[in-house]
C-alpha cells in the first residue's frame, strides 16, 4: 500500500519553554491578552493546583491534546478493510511525548479542557477520552477554519456532547433499512447478471443517511431537498429516498414501461424525453410526510460527467429559497437544502467542485450551506488514491473554502448518522457548507461487468472476504442483544420476499420499445408569433423611474450625462441603443409578472460600459438597482456580478431556471468565446435535457459575437457549435441587427416561460453594434409589432441580381456599404433567427426576386466555422435554381487573425467581394 510521509507542523501554543514563559508574563499584566487555551492554562498554574517544576510536562500535555485534535483523525479507524499506512506521523501517544499515566493523572482536567471538568477527575481520563473521540471512526477535520465561534461549537459537539444514544428501535430502524439497501443490489445482481447499476455496495450508509438528512431537515421545517449525486447507488436512493416502488425499478430492467407502476397518489414525479436516457442517469421529485412535515425530496437528472450536477443542484437549491413577487428578490435558507453526493476520485478530480465551493458565500448564489457527502470507494474507475490526487484525502480541496470535513467508517452505521446530525446542526447554527468522507470500499468493479482484480488485486481479495453492512450491523445487534438471530435472519427474508413480489408483478412480455421516437406535437410546433409591443406612456414612464434616484445619491458624473441620453428616444427624435433597449425589455418583463436574474463577468455595467443596470455614488460607494424601484412591477429584479467563472455559474443559473421556470434567467458570458470552459453545460443539459429527460429551461445566453479585429478569442463566441447542437426544436439561435428586434426576442422569451413551448435562447450579442446608429432604433418600433427572424429593406424585385444573406455585424456591414453606394442589383436579407430558421419567410423573398441568379451567403467566420455548413443544404432546398455562393474567410484552424491591421484588409475584402456583382 502507499506510505504518505507526513510531517509533524509547529505546535500553536509555543516551540519552547521561553515563549511559554513570556506568555505567562504576558497573561500577568492582561489574562485577555492571550488565548483561551493559555488564559485555561495559566489560571490553572495560579490555582496552585500544580507544582511550577511541572512547565516541562504541561508543555507536552499541550502539545500533545493539540496533536490529538489536529491529526488524531490519521490514526483513526476510519477504514473499513484496505487501511492505510502512514510513515512519520505526528505524536499522538503519551509515550512519544515522555509522559506517563502516573504524570497525567496528577495533572487537573482543566488543563485539557474546562469544559470536561465535570466529565472526568483527572488529565489522563480526559486525554483519553479525546484519544477515544478523535481516534475512533470518526475522524474531524477543522484546525484549518478560520471562523474562531465554529471551531470551538465544534469542539463541544464532539468532545461534550458526544455521540447520540440509539433505542432498541432506532437500532432494528437502521438494520431495516441497509437490510433493503443491501437486499435490492443483490437482488437485481442475482436476478440481471451483469446488468449495469453502479451499485452502492460498501457505501450503504449512504441511504439511512440521507433518512436522516430529510428528518432533521423536518425538525427545522426545511420543506425541499435537493439531491445531486453521481450513478453509483443513484438507484438505490431512487428506491429508498424518493419510494420509487420496487416495480418501476424492475420493470426498467426488464425493458417494460415503469410508468405503468407509478403512484396513482401524484406524490412521486418522473418525467421522461423522447429519445430518453439510461436508468442511472434518471432523477425525480418526491412529496412525502414520511420524515414528519410535509417535504419535497428532488434527484436532479445528471449526464455521464459525473460532477457536473452540482451547480445545478445549487441553483435549483437557490431558486427554491428565493420568492421573487418583491420587487427583489428575498432569500429564506430554510426554504431549501442542497445535498450532494460525490465521488472519491471525481471531488478532487473535477475542476466544476472548486468553482461550485467558490459560490458558497457569494451573495448571488450562496445557498446557505449545502451538505457534501462523499461517497469514497477509494478507486477512481480503476485507479487507486495514490495515482488519481496528490493529497491524503479525497476531501483535502475542501480546506481552501474553511468547510468542516468529517471522515467515517462506512460500515460504522451508527457513526454514519452521528456524523449526519452533526452536519446539520452545523448547517443550522452558521450556515455554511459541511462535508463528509464516507469512507468504504466498492464491492464490484466499476459496473458489475468488470473483474477489478485485474487492477486492484490486494484491495478486492479483501473485499471478497469482508461482510456486507447488513450482515455485520445485524450480528451486532445479536450479539448486544437487541435481537434474536431468528429475528435478524426475518428482517432480510423479508426483504427478499417484497422484491420478488414486485418482480412477479411484472409481465416481462410487455416490452417498451419506441424506435421512432417522435418530439411531442407541442414542441414540433414550435413558437408563433406573439404581440411584443408595449405602450408609449408605459415605456415613458418606466424610463423615467430608471433616471430617478434616492435623495442624496450622486451617480457618477460622466455616467449621467450617458444615462441622461436615455431621455431622448421620449424627448426628441433619439434612438434606443442596445443597452437602454435591454433594460427596457427587463423593466416591462418584471412588469408582467416574470422575475429576472442576470449574472456575468461585469454584467451590472455590462463587460463593454453598455448597461449600467447597478449604479455607485461616487462619493460614498453605495449601490443603487433603479430596475429594483420601478413603479408596476409583479415581480422581482436580480442582476450579479459572478466570479471569474463559466461552468458553475451556468450550470447554477440553469439549475434555477429549471426549478423557477416563470424566471427570465440570463446568463451572459464576458466574451462569447469564454462560453467553451462550461460547454459540457450547453452539451448535457441546455440543447438535451428535454429530449433526454422531459426536462425544460427557458435560459437565456448572452454571448459576445463579431469580429472587430480583437483576435481569436475576442471574436467568435462559436456559433457553429450552437448551429450543430440545434435539432427538435430544442432552442432559439440568434445574431441580431437591430435594437427594437432585440426588445421584441426577449419580451417573446419571457412569454413562453412556464408553458409547454418554452425553450433556452442563445443570443449572439453585438460589441461595436452596442452603440452604431444603424442598429439603434425609434421608440416606435417598441410600442407595436413584434420579433422579427428576418428583416428586408425595401428593393426594385425586377432589377434584383444577386440576394445576400448575412446576421449579425457582418450584415450590418454590408447594409452600411449599400447606404453609402446603393445598389438595386442588390437585395439584402437580415437573417435576425438563425434557428429554428425561419423557411417560410426566406421562401418568400426568394421567390419574389424572380431575378436574381445567385443567393450570396456571408459571414464573418472561417468557411469551416459560424453558419455556412449548417445553412448550406437549407439554403439549397429554397434556391430555385439560383446559384448559392459562400463570402466570408477561408478555412482556418484558429477563430480570426491576431493582427488589427490585417483584420480590416480581410473584413473589407469579404464586404466588397460580396457587393461586386
Amino acid at each position: 500500500m502507499n506510505k504518505d510521509n507526513l510531517e509533524e507542523a509547529p505546535v500553536r501554543f509555543g516551540a519552547n519553554l521561553g515563549y511559554l514563559l513570556e506568555m505567562a508574563d504576558q497573561y500577568n499584566h492582561d489574562p485577555a491578552s492571550v488565548t483561551e487555551e493559555l488564559q485555561a492554562l495559566f489560571g490553572v498554574l495560579a490555582s496552585g493546583d500544580v507544582k511550577t517544576g511541572d512547565a516541562g510536562k504541561l508543555k507536552s500535555v499541550i502539545q500533545l491534546v493539540d496533536n490529538i485534535r489536529q491529526y488524531g483523525h490519521l490514526k483513526g479507524d476510519i477504514y473499513p478493510l484496505y487501511k492505510r499506512e502512514y510513515d512519520h506521523l505526528p505524536k499522538l501517544t503519551l509515550e512519544e511525548f515522555g509522559l506517563t499515566e502516573e504524570d497525567l493523572k496528577a495533572l487537573p482536567v482543566k488543563l485539557v479542557s474546562e469544559k470536561l471538568a465535570s466529565q472526568f477527575t483527572n488529565a489522563y481520563e480526559a486525554i483519553c477520552h479525546l484519544s477515544e473521540v478523535y481516534m475512533g471512526t470518526i475522524g474531524y477535520e477543522m484546525s484549518h477554519i478560520n471562523n474562531a465561534d465554529e471551531r470551538d461549537w465544534l469542539i463541544n459537539e464532539i468532545e461534550i456532547a458526544g455521540r447520540q444514544a440509539f433505542s432498541k428501535e432506532d437500532k432494528i430502524k437502521l438494520l431495516k433499512s441497509v437490510a433493503h439497501v443491501e437486499g435490492f443490489e443483490k437482488y437485481i445482481h442475482k436476478n440481471f447478471v451483469g446488468a449495469k447499476r453502479f451499485s452502492i455496495e460498501g457505501v450503504d450508509a449512504l441511504v439511512p443517511m440521507l433518512e436522516t438528512v430529510l428528518s432533521e431537515s423536518s425538525k427545522s421545517d426545511i420543506g425541499n431537498i435537493q439531491i445531486g449525486m453521481a450513478h453509483r447507488g443513484r438507484l438505490n436512493v431512487l428506491t429508498h429516498i424518493l419510494e420509487k416502488p420496487y416495480e418501476m425499478m424492475l420493470a426498467e430492467f426488464m425493458h417494460v414501461d415503469p410508468l405503468k407502476f407509478l403512484p396513482e397518489d401524484g406524490s412521486l414525479k418522473i418525467s421522461r424525453g423522447w429519445t430518453g436516457d439510461v436508468k442511472y442517469h434518471l432523477g425525480g421529485t418526491k412529496t412525502t410526510t414520511r420524515y414528519g412535515s410535509e417535504q419535497v425530496i428532488e434527484l436532479a437528472k445528471n449526464p455521464s460527467h459525473l460532477e457536473i450536477v452540482a451547480p445545478v443542484v445549487l441553483g435549483k437549491t437557490r431558486a427554491v429559497q428565493d420568492a421573487t413577487n418583491g420587487n427583489a428578490p428575498e432569500q429564506d435558507i430554510n426554504r431549501s437544502l442542497a445535498v450532494l453526493v460525490h465521488g472519491d476520485a471525481a471531488f478532487p478530480g473535477q475542476g466544476i467542485n472548486f468553482e461550485s465551493m467558490n459560490l458558497s458565500n457569494l451573495d448571488g448564489y450562496k445557498t446557505g450551506g449545502s451538505l457534501h457527502i462523499i461517497t469514497n470507494n477509494r478507486v477512481g474507475f480503476t485507479t487507486e488514491c495514490w495515482d488519481s490526487r496528490s493529497t491524503n484525502y479525497a476531501t483535502d480541496i475542501a480546506k481552501g473554502y474553511d468547510m468542516p470535513i468529517v471522515h467515517v467508517n462506512a460500515d460504522d452505521i451508527e457513526a454514519c448518522i452521528d456524523v449526519i446530525i452533526l452536519a446539520m446542526k452545523f448547517r443550522q447554527t452558521f450556515h455554511h457548507d459541511f462535508v463528509i468522507d464516507l469512507v468504504g470500499y466498492r464491492r464490484y468493479g466499476h459496473n458489475e461487468m468488470d473483474e477489478p482484480s485485474v487492477t486492484n488485486p490486494m484491495m478486492y481479495k479483501e473485499i471478497k472476504t469482508h461482510p456486507s453492512i447488513e450482515i455485520l450491523y445485524g450480528k451486532k445487534l445479536v450479539a448486544d442483544g437487541v435481537i434474536s438471530e431468528e429475528e435478524m435472519n426475518q428482517i432480510f427474508k423479508n426483504v427478499e420476499e417484497e422484491l420478488r413480489s414486485a418482480h412477479d408483478s411484472i409481465d416481462k412480455n410487455e416490452k417498451e420499445t419506441d424506435a421512432e421516437m417522435a418530439m411531442p406535437e407541442v414542441v414540433a410546433a414550435g413558437q408563433d408569433d406573439v404581440e411584443t409591443g408595449v405602450d408609449l406612456a408605459v415605456l415613458e414612464q418606466l424610463n423615467q423611474d430608471m433616471l430617478t434616484y434616492p435623495e442624496g445619491f450622486t451617480p457618477f458624473s460622466k455616467l449621467t450625462k450617458i444615462l441622461e441620453r436615455r431621455q431622448d428616444p421620449f424627448t426628441k427624435d433619439g434612438l434606443v441603443d442596445w443597452g437602454h433597449a435591454e433594460l427596457l425589455a427587463f423593466g416591462t418583463i418584471i412588469q408582467d409578472g416574470k422575475p429576472v436574474r442576470l449574472t456575468g463577468q461585469d454584467s451590472e455595467r455590462g463587460t463593454f460600459a453598455q448597461r449600467h443596470a447597478v449604479l455607485s455614488d461616487e462619493k460614498t460607494g453605495e449601490k443603487y438597482t433603479p430596475l429594483k424601484h420601478i413603479q408596476g412591477a409583479q415581480a422581482s429584479f436580480d442582476i450579479h456580478n459572478s466570479p471569474l467563472s463559466e461552468a458553475a455559474v451556468v450550470g447554477f443559473d440553469y439549475g434555477y431556471n429549471v426549478q423557477n421556470k416563470n424566471a427570465m434567467t440570463v446568463w451572459e458570458a464576458q466574451y462569447g468565446d469564454f462560453s467553451n470552459m462550461a460547454q459540457m453545460m450547453f452539451d448535457n443539459f441546455i440543447s438535451s435535457a428535454h429530449a433526454k429527460w422531459g426536462e425544460t429551461s427557458g435560459m437565456t445566453l448572452l454571448l459576445p459575437h463579431a469580429y472587430e479585429g480583437q483576435g481569436p478569442e475576442h471574436s467568435s463566441a462559436r456559433l457553429e457549435r450552437y448551429l450543430q447542437l440545434a435539432a427538435e426544436n430544442n432552442w432559439t439561435v440568434a445574431n441580431l441587427t437591430s435594437t427594437s428586434n432585440y426588445f421584441h426576442l426577449l419580451r417573446k422569451q419571457a412569454h413562453y416561460l412556464n408553458t409547454d413551448q418554452m425553450r433556452p435562447l442563445v443570443m449572439m450579442t453585438p460589441k461595436s453594434l452596442l452603440r452604431n446608429t444603424f442598429v439603434s432604433r425609434p421608440i416606435k418600433e417598441f410600442t407595436e409589432g413584434q420579433f422579427r427572424p428576418v428583416i428586408t429593406d425595401s428593393y426594385k424585385k425586377t432589377k434584383v441580381k444577386k440576394i445576400l444573406i448575412a446576421s449579425g455585424k457582418v450584415a450590418i456591414d454590408l447594409y452600411t456599404e449599400l447606404q453609402k453606394n446603393p445598389n438595386d442589383e442588390i437585395a439584402l436579407i437580415r437573417l435576425e433567427q438563425l434557428y429554428p430558421l425561419p423557411e417560410e419567410a426566406l421562401k418568400n423573398v426568394i421567390t419574389d426576386l424572380k431575378n436574381a441568379a445567385e443567393i450570396g451567403f456571408v459571414q464573418e467566420e472561417p468557411q469551416n466555422q459560424g453558419a455556412w455548413h449548417y445553412i448550406y443544404p437549407e439554403l439549397e432546398s429554397l434556391a430555385n435554381g439560383k446559384t448559392i455562393k459562400y463570402y466570408g474567410r477561408v478555412k482556418r484552424s484558429s477563430t480570426s487573425e491576431g493582427d488589427n491591421e490585417v483584420h480590416k484588409l480581410v473584413q473589407n475584402a469579404i464586404i466588397q467581394d460580396a457587393l461586386t456583382i
